[in-house]
């Protein structure tokens, strides 16, 4: 019995968790101007992964493409921010947003693509730079 409950904690794991999906606000700052902006977004309950609700089971084709291979070399390096690589070697626009959760406000890296969805770069992270079983 215990063997079967260690095993399904296991087999939960942060990216498994649901995410709820709301209308909310976004915070931005460009050039020092921070803006809300009215949205429709995705979150989990620790509030760190967001994504846009087409993005909602992480597989929405802007973000991610099995296919695609991320040299690691080309996007790990101490001076800049890996998922922000990653983010535009997908020709995604990395950005840092707020979101807003009751009342709370929390921040994290996204990636946004032209067709309006969007996702957390740690989720890109996760995606493009775990070993894969082709």
């Amino acid at each position: 019995m215990l063997g079967s409950i260690l095993l399904l904690i296991g087999l939960h794991s942060p990216a498994q968790a649901p995410l709820v999906c709301e209308k909310g606000y976004l915070r931005e700052t460009t050039n020092g101007k921070t803006t809300e902006i009215a949205a429709t977004y995705c979150y989990n309950q620790d509030n760190n992964i967001l994504t846009s609700p087409s993005c909602k089971n992480l597989d929405c084709p802007a973000a991610f493409d099995k296919n695609k291979k991320i040299e690691k070399s080309k996007v790990m390096n101490q001076t800049s921010n890996p998922g922000f690589n990653i983010c535009r070697e997908i020709d995604g626009k990395p950005q840092v947003v707020e979101f807003k959760v009751g009342k709370n406000w929390h921040r994290l890296d996204r990636c946004t693509f032209k067709d309006g969805s969007f996702v957390s770069t740690s989720e890109l992270v996760g995606f493009y730079l775990k070993p894969r079983r082709d």
